[in-house]
């Protein structure tokens, strides 16, 4: 990815994270079924 091509330090910069709670709850279903969330 260009984000991992460009990073400073690959470990921070290779994953991704939410900006905010919305963005996350949008985001959790995308790539995870409910049987695999647990909390």
């Amino acid at each position: 990815t260009i984000r991992a091509q460009y990073a400073d330090n690959i470990q921070e910069n290779i994953v991704h994270g939410s900006d905010s709670p919305e963005s996350a709850a949008y985001e959790i279903p995308y790539f995870f079924s409910s049987t695999e969330l647990f909390a």
